[in-house]
């Protein structure tokens, strides 16, 4: 069956290497492509992270640093990976100039945005309002951090973007699950990844198969900060159909990854280029 690893953080060296006992590993892209596929896994997505703490003296120097990476490990690993890039709301002519870059390199992928680790923790200011009203130009999918504190701006940000595709990391304990769910029933534009906290509990993914169906659930590991095949075990463990089984694995990260590219082929009219 194939697996589509939806919430990846690769990585070129130690420095983006996000595994909490790096000593037992040598990081390198060659290891990413084979601990992955050992999983059973075909392809992956997802942006790159800095184990450097961010600065606001540093300024969007970091994101961009953070984004050049994704770019060379593309040029590494080529059809295997699909890179997400960053933005961010207090830099927002050089969040939009990014996504013109982005654009370029057919990359459509904004995220995973992580605000805890840049800086910033509001889904509802001003800035990244701005922001997500360019990506809509260029066919973007989003993909964010669940906040614990910032439902309702999350749900916000769903509403004021229905052109944008979002997709929530992480599923979390039952309580958030639940209001992920609500969420998922309601916006047709809001998928939840499973990665991380939460798919470990036996169940977890059959039930949200219940309440919302198969095709608003994509894979994901948060490799290299989790197991890979414990994740991909998990979904072949619930008790659900084959046909939700092939949705979750490959099928709907498929189709949102190729939705993106495809809406995103010109932006409209009027928008730079």
């Amino acid at each position: 069956m194939k697996v589509i690893d939806f919430h990846t953080h690769p990585y070129l060296s130690e420095q983006e290497f996000l595994n909490f006992y790096p000593e037992c590993f040598e990081p390198s892209p060659e290891q990413l492509k084979e601990d992955i596929g050992r999983a059973g896994i075909g392809h992956i997505a997802g942006s790159v992270l800095n184990k450097r703490s961010y600065t606001a003296e540093e300024g969007f120097s970091y994101i961009k640093e953070c984004n050049d990476k994704a770019l060379e490990l593309k040029k590494l690993l080529g059809d295997f990976y699909t890179p997400g890039f960053h933005i961010h709301p207090h830099f927002v002519s050089e969040s939009i100039a990014e996504i013109e870059r982005m654009h370029r390199h057919d990359i459509r992928l904004i995220g995973e945005l992580v605000p805890y680790m840049h800086g910033w923790s509001d889904y509802s200011c001003a800035g990244l309002h701005t922001i997500l009203e360019a990506a809509e130009q260029y066919g973007m999918t989003v993909s964010f951090h669940t906040m614990k504190d910032e439902q309702a701006e999350m749900t916000k940000m769903i509403e004021a973007h229905p052109r944008l595709t979002f997709v929530a990391a992480h599923p979390n304990e039952k309580e958030l699950f639940l209001l992920h769910l609500e969420r998922l029933k309601k916006y047709d534009n809001f998928f939840l990844d499973l990665s991380g906290t939460g798919i470990f509990r036996y169940g977890l993914t059959a039930y949200g198969v219940k309440k919302a169906g198969s095709e608003k659930f994509v894979f994901g590991t948060d490799y290299p900060i989790c197991n890979p095949r414990m994740y991909v075990q998990a979904i072949l463990q619930e008790p659900v159909s084959d046909a939700d089984r092939e949705n979750i694995l490959y099928r709907n990260a498929g189709r949102l990854l190729a939705s993106a590219a495809v809406s995103g082929e010109r932006p409209v009219e009027g928008s730079a280029e």
